[in-house]
Parts: C-alpha cells; structure tokens; sequence
C-alpha cells in the first residue's frame, strides 16, 4: 500500500503563541494583517476540539521576502503535541472532525489558498482531508454549489491517492492533490469562510490486516 508522509513547509516561519480550539469560541488571532474569527467545531468522532491547538504563522520566503499569513493546526493530546494515531493495536479506529472560521484580510482582498498537511497513511487506512472557502458562509459550509466556491481536497484511502488535477467545473472551482502541499485559488474578497473535513479510518474487519493513520498538524496561509 501506499505510503505518504507530507513535510512542514521549508520556507522560515515566525509564530505566535497557541490557544486550543475549544478556547477559541468568540475570540480572534490577528496575524499581520489578517484577522481570523468566527472559530466552531460542528462535528468530532473519536476526539475534541481541546485536541487542537490553534497558532498564527508568518511564513517568508527567504529568497524573494514574500510573506504569506495563516494558522497552524497541532494535535495535541493531554496539553503537549502528539499526532492522532490509530492502530489495530489499540485506540479508535476512526477520528473524524469539522471546523469552522473566517478570514479577514484588512488591507486588501484574498486570492490564494494554500495547505500543507503533515501526514502518514500505510496498508488498510485512510485520511481525507477536504478544505471549502468561500465569501459566503452558507457555500463554505457545502450546503450549495456556487462560483465563489473553492474546494481543496487531498485523499489518501486505503491506498488510493488522488490524482493530480485542477479544474475549473461551471459552478466551482475544485483543486485535488495527491501532493499533502498544494494551493487553489480563491474567489477575492476581504472575507472568507474556511470549512476543514477531516477523515481518518483503519481497518475494523476481521481477517483483515489492520493500517496506520496518524495526523501531526496542518498549515493554512492566505495571500493577495
């Protein structure tokens, strides 16, 4: 079976300081000139959002000084950073979560996505990791198809990787990977509504021989 581990990015990153996610409900992280708000988690199977800790990164590019702005995303378990891990040996046999927030950017207008997600998956396991923005809350949370829609999405389910592909379909835009570091663009405007989904899955059949699927962190950063 296949077998993918994503790294962090290599570019220098300046961060501030974490705050779980189940602390976050009505609160903000400013991070340069982005504001993100607007924090809940609908959805957990197998975990909790006092699981993640939430950081605002700076990331430069060393050799051209663009900067870009996001978060960063730590599993954390008992207030230290441990990837969630699932194995036949012992544990849940499925994590899966949704969280929600917005993006301010008030100086200009967003216009590239970009995500980076450490990761592993080897023999029966899986991690899909789906990522929706849109200027609307409503067409982030899937409940339409729309053009301002962005849909990021990488899939590695029990041995089956996506294909490489961006696509422009008549009522969105759709951007998979089999690469866990990709970008999409975005509809621009100031605000922006994120949805992650996240999926990870082993094995619980009999006979079966059993996987392994961790989740370390996650990097979002936006840019004009």
């Amino acid at each position: 079976m296949a077998v993918v581990i994503a790294t962090a990015l290599t570019l220098f990153a300046v961060q501030s300081q974490a705050t779980p996610l189940d602390k976050l409900s009505g609160q903000s992280i400013t991070v340069g000139n982005l504001v993100f708000s607007n924090f809940s988690w609908p959805a957990f199977i197998g975990a909790g959002a006092s699981n993640i800790d939430v950081q605002g990164i700076i990331v430069i590019d060393p050799a051209t000084g663009k900067q870009q702005s996001g978060l960063r995303f730590v599993i954390i378990q008992s207030g230290v950073p441990k990837p969630f891990s699932l194995s036949p040996n012992g544990g849940p046999h499925e994590i899966a979560f949704v969280i929600d927030y917005s993006v301010t950017d008030t100086t200009g207008q967003l216009n590239t996505m970009t995500k980076s997600i450490v990761t592993s998956v080897t023999g029966q396991a899986g991690v899909v990791f789906s990522t929706g923005a849109s200027p609307s809350q409503v067409v982030a949370d899937e409940s339409l198809v729309d053009p301002t829609f962005t849909l990021m999405w990488y899939s590695n389910w029990f041995g089956v990787l996506t294909t490489n592909s961006s696509t422009s379909s008549p009522n969105f835009a759709e951007v998979s990977s089999d690469h866990p570091q990709f970008s999409a663009p975005l509809f621009p405007s100031s605000t922006v509504y994120v949805q992650h989904n996240v999926n990870l899955a082993i094995s619980n059949r009999k006979g079966v021989t059993g996987g392994t699927a961790t989740l370390q962190e996650w990097d979002v950063l936006f840019s004009e």
